[in-house]
């Protein structure tokens, strides 16, 4: 071949691949920018909303209803006005990108416009004149083009569209097509999207979307500017576009994203070039965690650089108030400070309602612990409540208003008070003393995401440089209690686990991502929500009061204990046979309620129960060795219950002894003598349970008279001041404690029998008074508590029915023809496994919080149920008594 020739081929191959990239620079995106008008907030380009099925991830996740993506669906509907033929529509619509533009309306409405591509002059003839017979069609001129306005009979409007430069523009608004009309004669410079997203060539993806950072506030609950997520997203881009893959082989959906100039937020400048790190703190994250936040940096010393610079020009009264206390020791809080901060949002129960967890990576605690306890000191307001012991973890009570914010910024906010521990490696932060207090049960019991098949691998992948991360507990997020005004996923809820956002800042881009992780352990239809009868137990006589059906909450297993006419205790934990076996020898039957906690604070959980004269722990080590611990009242009146308090020194627990005379005793070591609670008042009508009132150096027992008095009685049963509390009428149900969301301090809480929704301060003042609707005059109101007194919810009963309702008096849902005393109860296994069964008639019905019922058949038991939940099976265990046998039953939920 002549060397003429090699060159002219190399020459054409050169100008090939020229042509080929010029091409595809060029082609930028495929959505219909000329057209969009600038106002626009959302961009969606797409090739698939219009087809039957667009599903990702091995759980099927229906793409069409995920956020905006649901919205842009939904308007394609109104092309059947146009004409009532499925099959031409398909037709027309089939393998078409698609453009849909979002625009505000109104502060919760959008006007959406669809921009359809259109091929030969045949595909947009019948666009002309619509073949609906049920529609009114008009026409008029708009700079000279023209526009179609369809309406109804009666001359309402319905939508209008235009033919324009061959794409289909429609819209359920009017005056959007003709704004599409001005945009398209001018070239709008401000229009932000457009400049920055247009020469994207996307595609190659499935699915685009271009959106400013302030759309997330529809669709997304919390993002509020004030709210924790709402000074997270200052850490994205204004302007963020996100793709999606056409693969859906994965078990995860990745929306990716080609990145955004750098924010000005303020973390935006501790991070710079610094690359993130994976994540190895699994075991310091409780299960109880919805929303996790974190900023992580690879390079320390580049970090505390930037940190400390921005923390010189940072003003707070926080941090003012800090160094009025202890002066120039502020500093040991800085210069410790490594380069890792993690924020988890805890799920929301009745008692609290907005709970905190703040990680801040520290070295060297015993330099710092001096400087804490004088800092707890200087800064409380009260003796001897600045500091405490809590399972051999110190703790302290700093009263410095939003002390995070001071040390870490406005992404750190909402700690009216800050309670503060160490668990190396990291500062542990809270805004309630009993967060904490939970904080520290869940790490001790390993109730982490280190033991969650969910979570334990979640960013540990090497490769990761994000350092902006945020997860979302999907089950749990979506109970939080202002999300009921907030428009629900369902199939994203239903199938998908969790949520991972991340931010990663390379030079000055920002480049975010967002991750949708599927459940685990999809079940077949054919099992979920039946239920099927594990096994019956022969079991004649039952001596005991109630069903001991206890659960070991770190692995899930179950149990039922049960005596014998010899009263030797028998276990039943093989629930596939059935065989039981005897473990120890008691006086006499169980009289009370039964538990399952490390009462000795070994690292094991004991069986915890009361005959009618002695209170039992029995202990089994891993060899099977069962050791029995048991004291006796100082009382010969007989014990009526046994109530699971926390708040203990030396363990988890500990529990409040009631006895025929209504006399209150405390068990508080297994090695310590049962003593009587307060000698100084005589109760009456005491209604279960006793609730524990945690306050640093404060402790506290909540006690409820039937009569309408409520005492709280301190840790040496001394009566606090301000108490007791004559509500002045009659209640059915105790008091307990809440959250107040002004102050972050706790409040009492409780119903009277007529409806009256109650508040208490701590200096015994009542601060409201609200009467909860009563339809029928013969209603009656208590509040019920789960078992373990770690929640609890309101009733109202009537002879016929019942309805569940929140703390805050809303109606969740009632259950009707229901039996006069009915046995209604509450089972808490987490905020995303909440039950209530109703045994009514030698049968009970489980109900989740939204009313709908659980399994497909009522359990018969002559006496009332008691349930255990399986989190890494998502399965529901019923234990039941009926006809001479316990029955064990399962319920697959998820």
């Amino acid at each position: 071949m002549s060397k003429k020739r090699i060159i002219t081929i190399l020459l054409a191959a050169v100008f090939a691949l020229a042509g080929y990239f010029l091409f595809n620079w060029y082609r930028g995106s495929s959505a219909a920018w000329k057209y969009i008008p600038s106002n626009a907030v959302v961009v969606i380009s797409s090739e698939h909303l219009q087809d039957s099925s667009y599903t990702a991830t091995e759980a099927g996740l229906d793409l069409k209803r995920l956020p905006f993506l649901d919205i842009a669906s939904d308007n394609l509907s109104l092309l059947n006005l146009i004409s009532p033929d499925a099959a031409k529509l398909h037709r027309f619509l089939k393998g078409k990108a698609i453009s849909y533009s979002f625009h505000p309306r109104t502060n919760t409405e959008w006007g959406v416009i669809l921009y359809i591509p259109l091929g030969e002059a045949a595909e947009s003839a019948w666009l002309k004149s619509p073949t609906q017979t049920n529609v009114r069609v008009l026409h008029h001129n708009f700079q000279d083009q023209k526009i179609t306005d369809v309406s109804d009979q009666k001359s309402q409007p319905l939508f209008s569209y235009m033919i324009k430069d061959h794409f289909l523009v429609v819209s359920y608004y009017g005056d959007l097509i003709e704004d599409v009309v001005r945009t398209s004669s001018l070239n709008i410079e401000s229009f932000q999207l457009r400049f920055r997203f247009s020469k994207i060539p996307d595609s190659e993806y499935g699915t685009s979307l271009y959106l400013k950072t302030e759309a997330w506030k529809s669709v997304v609950p919390h993002a509020s500017e004030t709210s924790t997520l709402g000074e997270f997203v200052k850490n994205f881009p204004g302007f963020q576009d996100y793709h999606i893959d056409r693969t859906d082989k994965k078990n995860a959906l990745m929306l990716s994203s080609t990145g955004s100039a750098t924010p000005g937020y303020y973390l935006s400048s501790w991070i710079g070039t610094n690359p993130g790190s994976p994540f190895a703190g699994h075991k310091h994250i409780s299960q109880q965690t919805s929303f996790f936040y974190r900023l992580s940096l690879s390079d320390q010393a580049t970090f505390k650089k930037q940190f400390l610079k921005w923390h010189k020009n940072n003003k707070s009264e926080a941090w003012a108030r800090m160094n009025y206390h202890i002066g120039k020791e502020t500093n040991l809080f800085l210069d410790n400070l490594g380069s890792e901060l993690i924020l988890c949002q805890l799920e929301e129960n009745n008692s609290i309602n907005d709970g905190k967890i703040l990680l801040a990576h520290y070295a060297n605690y015993d330099k710092l612990r001096p400087t804490l306890q004088k800092l707890a000191r200087l800064s409380a307001k009260e003796l001897n409540v600045s500091s405490d012991r809590f399972q051999g973890y110190d703790i302290y009570s700093m009263d410095i208003p939003e002390m995070p914010d001071g040390l870490f910024g406005a992404m750190f906010k909402g700690f009216p008070k800050t309670y503060i521990t160490y668990i190396a490696p990291y500062m542990v932060m809270s805004n309630n003393a009993q967060v904490l207090q939970n904080y520290i049960v869940d790490y001790e019991n390993q109730l982490t995401w280190k033991q969650s098949p969910e979570f334990d691998s979640v960013l540990i992948d090497a490769q990761s440089t994000a350092q902006l991360s945020m997860i979302v507990n999907l089950r749990k997020a979506q109970s939080r209690s202002s999300t009921s005004s907030t428009k629900s996923y369902s199939d994203l809820t239903a199938k998908m686990e969790t949520v991972l956002i991340q931010c990663r800042y390379d030079g000055g881009d920002v480049y975010p991502s967002i991750t949708l992780t599927a459940k685990k352990r999809q079940t077949p239809a054919k099992v979920l929500n039946r239920t099927f009868l594990n096994i019956d137990i022969e079991w004649p006589v039952i001596y005991d009061a109630g069903l001991a059906a206890l659960q070991n909450p770190v692995d899930g297993s179950s149990e039922v204990l049960l005596t014998d006419i010899n009263y030797n205790l028998l276990r039943t934990s093989d629930l596939k046979t059935g065989k039981t076996e005897s473990i120890a020898k008691l006086n006499g039957p169980i009289v009370t309620s039964a538990y399952k906690v490390d009462f000795l604070n070994i690292g094991r959980q004991q069986r915890v129960f009361a005959t009618s004269d002695q209170v039992y722990a029995i202990d089994e080590d891993d060899s099977t060795t069962i050791t029995r611990f048991s004291k006796s009242l100082p009382s010969a009146s007989p014990i009526t219950a046994l109530f699971l308090i926390d708040g203990g020194d030396d363990g988890s627990n500990r529990f409040i002894i009631q006895n025929a005379e209504q006399e209150l005793f405390i068990w508080e070591s297994a090695s310590k003598p049962i003593r009587k609670l307060s000698r100084s008042v005589r109760f009456e009508g005491i209604q279960s349970p006793v609730v524990t009132l945690n306050q640093i150096g404060n402790r506290g027992f909540i006690v409820t008279q039937r009569n309408g008095k409520i005492y709280v009685l301190s840790d040496n049963g001394s009566i606090k001041r301000g108490f007791p509390v004559d509500i002045l009428t009659r209640t059915e149900s105790a008091f307990t404690w809440t959250q107040n969301p002004g102050t972050g301090q706790p409040e009492l809480v409780g119903v009277s029998a007529s409806g009256e929704l109650i508040r208490i301060s701590l200096d015994g003042k009542i601060t409201s008074r609200r009467q909860l609707l009563r339809p029928e005059p013969g209603s009656t109101f208590k509040v019920v508590f789960d078992r373990n007194s770690l929640d609890w919810i309101l009733v109202r009963s009537s002879s016929s029915r019942a309805s569940i309702i929140t703390k805050d008096g809303d109606e969740l849902f009632t259950i009707k023809d229901v039996k006069p005393g009915a046995i209604i109860q509450y089972h808490f296994f987490g905020v995303d496994n909440r039950f209530i069964t109703i045994g009514s008639g030698n049968y009970s019905t489980i109900f989740d919080m939204t009313g709908k019922r659980l399994g497909d058949k009522a359990i018969p038991s002559e006496m009332p149920i008691q349930l255990t939940y399986q989190p890494g099976y998502y399965k529901l265990l019923i234990f039941s008594r009926s006809e001479k046998k316990i029955q064990v039953w399962s319920i697959k939920l998820r």
